[in-house]
């Protein structure tokens, strides 16, 4: 009887300890239809590659310190898949671009954890800092951009975001003289950041 009881006793501590394990273990956030909304700023260095043609062809490399502040809004299709469109304005010593990217995110989860890792790949289109023809103008230059890392749960339906971000920017521009001579440029530029940001779910 005394071990009857035993075994009884151990089977219940053991389904009590799996209960509870479970409850804590289900996803809280970032589940199917979640809306969430993210903003964010970057600081990295990155390089130019640019190859020159005006009556003879020539290259030139240039590195510098680039920028970025966007904002964001990702729809929960699954649980942890996001569609997330962006939009961001770049500052580096040349001026200001912008870059309006479409973006699939996967939000991994860690049970009896607040820290979620995360995933990043999109596609989208950006200005060179170069063109004359306006802030919104001339979205020519094809844009990849890729990244990963940790949200980080600290209030309800809120986080902070730590980012390690991979952009590749390629596109071409023609000019014309008054003489009507053309003067083509064709640009690579590569960007290595990291990003702190605001998530926050809606």
């Amino acid at each position: 009887m005394k071990r009857l009881n035993f075994i009884l006793a151990v089977l219940l501590i053991i389904t009590s300890g799996s209960a509870q394990v479970n409850e804590k273990s289900e996803r809280k956030f970032y589940k199917q239809s979640d809306w969430e909304f993210n903003i964010s700023s970057s600081i990295g260095r990155g390089s130019k590659q640019t190859k020159e043609t005006y009556y003879y062809s020539y290259d030139r490399t240039e590195k510098g310190t680039f920028c970025n502040l966007g904002i964001s809004t990702g729809f929960f299709i699954i649980d942890g898949l996001s569609i997330e469109p962006e939009f961001d304005l770049n500052l580096n010593s040349e001026g200001l671009s912008v870059s309006l990217l479409g973006n699939m995110c996967y939000t991994f989860y860690l049970p009896l954890k607040d820290i979620y890792p995360y995933l990043k790949l999109g596609y989208g289109m950006s200005n060179d800092p170069d063109n004359q023809n306006g802030l919104f103008e001339y979205l020519k230059f094809k844009t990849i951009n890729a990244g990963g890392g940790l949200k980080f749960i600290y209030f309800q339906g809120m986080a902070f975001k730590l980012e390690i971000n991979y952009r590749n920017l390629s596109g071409s521009n023609t000019f014309y003289s008054y003489q009507s001579e053309s003067y083509k440029s064709e640009s690579t530029i590569s960007v290595f950041s990291v990003s702190i940001g605001l998530s926050l779910l809606l």
